[in-house]
C-alpha cells in the first residue's frame, strides 16, 4: 500500500478508535480542547497529526484503546495493544476548538434534543453571551495561526433567539474583522434566518441534514422536520452561493451505502457539499440512540473510507469541492475523511 493510502487507512483506524490514554508523566505542551458542540461535545480532546493528517481524539488519563508515547521533545507515537500503531505523530494546538480557527458554541443546551447530540450532557448549561463570544474571538485573532472565525449554537430556548445571537455575534465580529472569513452553523427554518446571518457578515453557513434518509431523521430528530432543513439548504445556496454551502450527514445510523450516496447525490445537486460524519457513541447518547434506532453496528475504517471516495466521485462530477471553504470542519479536517484534503 503507498504512503498516502496508508496514511488514510491510519486516520479512518483512528476515527474509529475510542480513547487515547494519556499517562501521567506526559504533559500536553498546550490546553487540550474541551468541546460543548460537535461530534467530540462534553469530552476532553486533541489533535494529532502524522503523515500531513490530523485528527481530534478524547483523551483519557485512565486508560483508553489506545496509548501516546513520547519520544522526544514534540515527537510521540501512538500505540495500540502495546504495539507501534503511529509513528512521528506530532500535537497541535487549537485557537478555539479548532485549529487555525476561533470556533465558538454560544447556547450550551438545546431543546431539540436529537438522539446523537450529547450537547445537553456536555458540562456547564450557562450560555456564551454575545460580548464574551466576541471577546473570545478577537482574543484568538491576535494568536499565531489564526485564519478564521465560526460560530455555532445549541437552540435553548426558540430558534428565532438563537439566530438573534449568532448574526448579533457575526456582526460584531465582521466590525472587527472586516476581512476574516465567518462561517455559521445555525438551525434555520426560515429563509429570512439565511438572509439575516448573511446580512450581518457570514461569509459561509452550514446547514445539518444530520442523516441519509428521512425515516432516519425523523427517528434522531423528532423534534425537527427533514423537509424544512432541505428547504433551507437550498435558501443557504441562493444566498450564499455554491462552494459555500456544507451540510453534515451522520453515517452509522442505520443506513445504507446506496442511500449516502442518494443523499450525497441530492445535497450536490442543490449546491450544497456534503461532510460525512461518523457517528459518535458514548455513555451520554448510547441510550438514546438504542431507544430510536435499536442495535448499531460501529463503523469501521473500511466504510468510512469507501463512502468518502464515494463522496469525492459525487462532487467533481458536480464540479464542487470541499477546498472552497475556508471555515468550519473543511479545513480543519480533524474529525472526517475530507475528499482533496485527505486524499
Amino acid at each position: 500500500m503507498e504512503d498516502k493510502a496508508v496514511a488514510l487507512d491510519l486516520k479512518a483506524e483512528l476515527l474509529c478508535h475510542g480513547l487515547l490514554h494519556v499517562p501521567d508523566d506526559i504533559r500536553i505542551p498546550f490546553p487540550t480542547s474541551k468541546s460543548s458542540s460537535g461530534p467530540g461535545a462534553g469530552s476532553e480532546s486533541v489533535v494529532v497529526c502524522f503523515s500531513g493528517k490530523r485528527v481530534k481524539v478524547p483523551i483519557s488519563k485512565h486508560g483508553g484503546d489506545l496509548e501516546l508515547r513520547q519520544i522526544g521533545e514534540g515527537d510521540y507515537e501512538i500505540l495500540k495493544d502495546g504495539k507501534v500503531f503511529i509513528k512521528n505523530v506530532g500535537l497541535i494546538p487549537t485557537l478555539c476548538h479548532a485549529p487555525g480557527q476561533a470556533f465558538v458554541s454560544l447556547g450550551r443546551s438545546c431543546i431539540m434534543k436529537c438522539a446523537f447530540c450529547t450537547i445537553n450532557e456536555a458540562g456547564t448549561k450557562e450560555e456564551v453571551t454575545v460580548d464574551s463570544a466576541v471577546e473570545m474571538i478577537i482574543a484568538a485573532s491576535k494568536k499565531k495561526g489564526f485564519k478564521a472565525v465560526a460560530v455555532t449554537s445549541g437552540v435553548p430556548r426558540n430558534v428565532d433567539d438563537q439566530i438573534d445571537k449568532l448574526a448579533s455575534v457575526i456582526a460584531a465580529v465582521r466590525k472587527e474583522l472586516p476581512e476574516i472569513p465567518i462561517g455559521v452553523e445555525p438551525l434555520a427554518i426560515k429563509k429570512s434566518d439565511i438572509v439575516k446571518l448573511k446580512k450581518a457578515g457570514a461569509t459561509e453557513i452550514k446547514i445539518n441534514l444530520e442523516a441519509a434518509t428521512r425515516e432516519i431523521f425523523e427517528k434522531v430528530c423528532p423534534n425537527r422536520d427533514c423537509q424544512t432543513t432541505i428547504k433551507a439548504i437550498g435558501w443557504a445556496v441562493e444566498e450564499f452561493g455554491k462552494g459555500a454551502v456544507t451540510s453534515n450527514i451522520i453515517v452509522g445510523l442505520g443506513e445504507t451505502d446506496e442511500e449516502v450516496r442518494n443523499a450525497l447525490g441530492m445535497l450536490a445537486d442543490i449546491g450544497s457539499v456534503a461532510n460525512i460524519r461518523a457517528v459518535r457513541i458514548n455513555d451520554f447518547n448510547r441510550e438514546r440512540l438504542q431507544i430510536a434506532l435499536g442495535g448499531l453496528r460501529p463503523l469501521d475504517k473500511e466504510r468510512m473510507i469507501k463512502l468518502a471516495r464515494l463522496q469525492k466521485d459525487i462532487l467533481a462530477k458536480r464540479g464542487l469541492s470541499t477546498k472552497t471553504f475556508k471555515t468550519m470542519c473543511f479545513p480543519c479536517s480533524c474529525c472526517d475523511l475530507v475528499p482533496e484534503i485527505d486524499f
